[in-house]
């Protein structure tokens, strides 16, 4: 998605998820923690990470101001989620 909240593409979603209202709710957020983390001299966002009681959502920020989103649910294995993130946005940068 962008960091607009619009969703580019969505692949596959759990059952109950609807990967448009996450991103079109946490892009002010996503957009948010760039500047906080560039105001900072904190270096550029890599990631940001929501757990909630039901869900597990990994956004990772990729070339110009796409956002890639990652969901699992509640026990999902941030290692394995930031490993899948990782994976996609290398292979975005190589398109």
């Amino acid at each position: 998605m962008g960091t607009d909240g619009v969703p580019v593409e969505q692949a596959v979603a759990a059952s109950g998820a609807d990967l448009e209202t996450v991103g079109g709710e946490y892009a002010g957020l996503l957009r948010q923690a760039q500047a906080l983390a560039t105001e900072l001299e904190c270096g550029a966002a890599q990631r940001f990470t929501v757990r909630g009681m039901n869900h597990r959502v990994v956004f990772a920020f990729a070339q110009s101001d796409l956002v890639l989103g990652a969901q699992a649910g509640p026990r999902g294995l941030s290692g394995q989620m930031r490993y899948v993130i990782r994976r996609a946005v290398s292979e975005l940068g190589e398109l």
